[in-house]
């Protein structure tokens, strides 16, 4: 009996002390970028990337991925132009956080609907075959350049 009785205690004990170390963070517990996916000091830094480098950062990757022609990238640099233009003017509209959220999205919508025009049916069948490894490329030239302050 008074096994059985240390054993019970024993086991409570080790349940109370194991359930904090078992809960699960808040994403507000995890620090920059409140745990969200690619946020933190890093992400700051690409947002901070000059929109004429972001654009010859892509244009460049869609290149080698999808060689385009001098008419592609010049009608890409168009369009990653009037994107950048309203997504500064949507940064500096009032209006409440998930209202700014949903322009961005239907800005980001915008932008890909242009990207699809400007390219050949070959083209964006290539590019959403690779479009994770031409996002990754994009994001490692961004970053070399926030390292290297070209």
């Amino acid at each position: 009996m008074k096994n059985s009785a240390k054993s019970t205690l024993l086991f409570i004990v080790a349940l109370l002390l194991a359930v904090p170390a078992l809960a699960q963070q808040r994403p507000s517990d995890r620090g920059p970028g409140n745990g969200r996916p690619g946020a933190g000091p890093e992400m700051d830094r690409l947002r901070d990337v000059p929109s004429e480098v972001r654009s010859e950062a892509q244009i460049a990757v869609f290149d080698e991925y999808l060689k385009l022609t001098d008419v592609q990238k010049k009608q890409l640099a168009q369009a990653n132009d009037d994107a950048a233009t309203k997504a500064d003017k949507l940064r500096d509209q009032k209006v409440n956080r998930q209202k700014k959220m949903d322009m961005a999205r239907e800005l980001r919508n915008e932008h890909q609907q242009a990207i699809h025009k400007i390219l050949s049916k070959e083209q964006y069948s290539v590019f959403l075959e690779k479009k994770e490894a031409i996002q990754y490329d994009i994001r490692q030239r961004l970053k070399d350049y926030t390292r290297n302050g070209d």
